[in-house]
């Protein structure tokens, strides 16, 4: 029971040192709130005198400036009119915790300052002397600092009335703990003498215990050997347990060197790791990105945003995206802006996965950082080369233009010439009727070729228009094939026509389509031998109209079907009769196919031929 008092009386002790230590701590801090109040007071006061004392500058500047027409002190005027404002704002927001003197700044001292600035702008070019005003105002800033005196002493005498109620019960602590260590300094005496009283007691106990303890003795000796064989099975065991922790161990290497190797995968692998706790602060990252930065990790883990380490054009992305990513739980290929600690800057590319606690709360991000440093100068070597080459393609497709266009003029005249000495074929020999054909035909396929560079060129430009009207489709293709038939018959080609709609008129663009089947029926003739037949094909197909174009040709390569509707491409078969190929036509098919909204495609077997089909929205 004694202990138990000495105990609770140094409990006491303890308890009341603590009060006293947190009422001197309260004290002082109760001591620098005063300070800062009368710091603050000395603040408010200080401002309000600096707007009555800029007024007052104000009126005098103005005063020399009357009389002295010295600009400078207009200047001088304007400088302090300009900081007058300032001055007003800083006033008001030192007293905002204070309604009372907000209510007499902003509904009467602000009001006259104002007032008298007006006046004094107004009566810039006047020797008015505006004292009433000013004078009001220097009243209210006077009534003002008394207030600001009455709630500093009311403050005051608030903390000093706290500060004595402090001392009282500091003092009654001081002595409370005083008459309590005196009373456990007499239960320590009381308690040691009655200890010397119970060690003599206790000596005359052990006399008697010794005599117990020789009797006792024989009796272990007896125990011992039961014990000694319990201990040889104790260090078989024990021999047991040794290979088994021997065993662990080797294990734990093995794990220790596993986590060691993994831990210098995450430091040192080529991208750098970082993670995020819900509040966005960096709980960890790697070696790798830590060096990217510039930062270590004590600067970095634990302590900064991640924030610090993006642009300011990053901010708003991110705090739009970060609660988002908290939700959905990954970010994919997401381009960012790294901030190094020196203050230079590099692109990279981040994904981020999102871990969560057992009841779905977000606990921290996964993030895994690509420096894209690189890339990005390669995307602006190809945004600049890929600008030089559209410039290039618009002034090649205005030469093109050009250069088609006034070819053209000059072949009419050359055909025209030739027509004109055909009209006196009895005066010419064989060997001239020959040469007419050749000079024609040259002709034709630079007319040919240069309207293939027209289309090409008018489509590239996007400047090939559609004028719908309603097209005859039996009539229309007959047209067509009239106008090959002639050439057909040089070669011993017939062009036949299997009309499976008859009757039927589509909405479509009649120069466009002309275009289409002059092409496909040109390739038919030029690709197919003598002797072989070319076939066109109609039919109605649902809400279409199919146009197949068949010939009996050399075919087409299956690896080279996916060039041959490209611009410029020559393919292993060749026209029959030696015929002139630009390589343009079939693109040119394509693009004018997709201009009414169609498809073509085509099916081909070596040696037998091939099928082109067109299919055209009725």
């Amino acid at each position: 029971m004694k202990t138990n008092r000495i105990i609770s009386l140094l409990a006491g002790s303890i308890m009341l040192t603590a009060l006293s230590a947190i009422i001197t701590h309260y004290a002082v801090t109760v001591s620098r709130d005063r300070v800062q109040w009368v710091f603050h007071t000395y603040a408010v006061m200080g401002k309000a005198n600096d707007v009555l004392s800029t007024l007052k500058d104000l009126e005098r500047k103005k005063q020399k400036f009357i009389v002295s027409g010295d600009s400078t002190y207009l200047v001088q005027y304007q400088q302090a009119a300009a900081q007058l404002p300032a001055t007003t704002d800083t006033l008001l927001n030192l007293v905002a915790d204070n309604p009372e003197q907000t209510k007499l700044l902003q509904q009467a001292i602000f009001p006259l300052v104002h007032q008298a600035q007006k006046q004094l702008e107004a009566d810039l070019g006047q020797n008015t002397h505006h004292r009433i005003t000013i004078d009001s105002v220097q009243h209210l800033l006077s009534l003002f600092n008394t207030n600001e005196e009455v709630l500093l002493r009311s403050r005051l005498a608030q903390v000093d009335e706290t500060h004595q109620r402090q001392i009282l019960i500091r003092n009654i602590c001081f002595f409370i703990i005083g008459i309590v260590s005196l009373m456990a300094l007499l239960t320590i005496i009381n308690k040691q003498r009655k200890n010397d009283e119970l060690i003599r007691q206790l000596n005359l106990a052990n006399e008697t215990l010794e005599e117990k303890v020789a009797s006792r003795t024989s009796e272990l000796q007896k125990q011992n050997q039961t014990i000694e064989e319990l201990n040889q099975k104790l260090r078989e065991s024990l021999e047991e347990m040794e290979s088994f922790y021997e065993a662990l161990q080797i294990r734990n290497r093995k794990a220790e060197d596993t986590l060691k190797e993994i831990r210098d995968l995450y430091d040192n692998a080529p991208c750098g790791y970082h993670s995020l706790n819900p509040d966005g602060i960096i709980v960890r990252m790697n070696k790798t990105e830590l060096r990217w930065l510039g930062y270590t990790a004590e600067e970095v883990i634990g302590k900064m945003p991640v924030e610090k380490i993006l642009v300011p054009a990053d901010y708003t992305s991110y705090r739009d995206e970060f609660p988002e990513f908290k939700k959905t739980g990954f970010v994919r290929n997401k381009r960012h802006t790294f901030l190094r600690k020196d203050g230079s800057t590099f692109p990279v590319l981040l994904n981020a996965t999102a871990m969560y606690d057992e009841l779905g709360n977000f606990v921290m991000s996964r993030g895994t950082v690509v420096d894209i440093s690189e890339l990005y100068l390669v995307e602006q070597k190809l945004l600049t080369v890929n600008q030089r080459l559209q410039q290039l393609n618009e002034e090649k497709n205005h030469f093109l233009g050009v250069a088609a266009h006034d070819l053209k003029s000059p072949l009419n005249s050359v055909l025209g010439l030739i027509n004109l000495i055909r009209t006196n074929e009895n005066n010419l020999s064989l060997q001239q009727h020959e040469y007419l054909s050749y000079m024609q035909q040259t002709c034709v396929n630079m007319q040919l070729l240069i309207t293939n560079i027209l289309d090409i060129s008018r489509i590239e430009q996007g400047l090939h228009t559609t004028t719908i009207e309603a097209i005859d489709l039996n009539v229309f293709i007959q047209q067509q094939v009239l106008v090959f038939r002639e050439i057909a018959k040089k070669k011993k080609i017939n062009i036949n026509v299997e009309d499976h709609a008859p009757n039927t008129r589509i909405n479509s663009d009649r120069s466009v389509l002309q275009r289409i089947l002059e092409n496909l029926i040109s390739n038919a003739i030029k690709f197919s031998a003598e002797n072989k037949d070319i076939i066109l094909r109609i039919a109605h197909v649902e809400s279409f109209i199919r146009i197949e174009v068949i010939d009996q040709g050399q075919g087409i390569l299956s690896n080279e079907k996916p060039r041959l509707f490209q611009k410029f491409q020559r393919l292993s078969t060749r026209p029959t009769k030696g015929e002139s190929s630009t390589g343009l036509g079939l693109s040119i098919v394509k693009e004018l196919v997709n201009l009414l909204h169609g498809k073509i495609h085509v099916e081909s077997e070596i040696n037998k031929g091939s099928t082109f089909t067109v299919e055209l929205p009725l």
